[in-house]
């Protein structure tokens, strides 16, 4: 009788963590299509603006806020290339990095004919899980907060010092703290929240 429910309790927990993974996969797989879209769209806009502006304060602070958003959607393929953590990348994949490599782990521990016992499927379900977790986490830090800061104030720094224009750079310096921080904040949390509940249950 014990031995059935520990079967019972490994299999519970194992569709809860399937069932976690599968919502962060989701939520990865929105936030950067949803991130890949509001950069296009700034870097068409300011990119228009470059090209029009004929004002010389207003085209070099154009030109700021466009290497802003440049280096900001770049961060972002960056991003996912780091949390990839050793995988493969063929040229299909490297637009689906976002995907990678948990959308692969995930198919593997959904195929039960992989695996010799649920005791081994659940064991790496876990092991997946935490490094999907600890991705998630290193996606908030304050080292990525901080790197993001850096980058905004020098590029207003040097639409202030080098196209004189002090008023766009401060401008620009709350709305990009705000825009960025807000950017961060909202990263997928799905696989923090499981790992949290599997532990207090634990």
């Amino acid at each position: 009788m014990a031995s059935t429910e520990t079967v019972s309790g490994e299999g519970a927990k194992l569709a809860a963590i399937l069932a976690a993974l599968r919502k962060s996969l989701d939520k990865t797989r929105k936030y950067f299509i949803g991130t890949t879209i509001f950069y296009l769209v700034l870097i068409a806009v300011f990119a228009f603006l470059v090209a029009t502006v004929e004002d010389e304060k207003g085209r070099g602070a154009d030109i700021g806020i466009l290497i802003l958003v440049s280096l900001g959607f770049l961060g972002t393929w960056i991003s996912s290339l780091r949390w990839l953590r050793g995988g493969k990348i063929t040229v299909a994949g490297f637009l689906n990095l976002y995907r990678l490599p948990l959308a692969e782990k995930l198919a593997q521990l959904e195929d039960e004919s992989r695996w010799s016992g649920e005791g081994e499927r659940l064991q790496e379900a876990m092991e997946v899980l935490e490094r999907q977790a600890a991705a998630e986490e290193e996606h908030r830090a304050w080292p990525n907060r901080a790197l993001s800061l850096v980058v905004i104030t020098i590029i207003d720094l040097l639409i202030w010092l080098v196209w004189d224009n002090w008023l766009m750079a401060l401008i620009n310096q709350g709305i990009a703290m705000v825009v960025s921080m807000t950017h961060i904040s909202l990263g997928p949390r799905s696989s923090i929240q499981a790992l949290e509940a599997l532990k207090g249950e634990g």
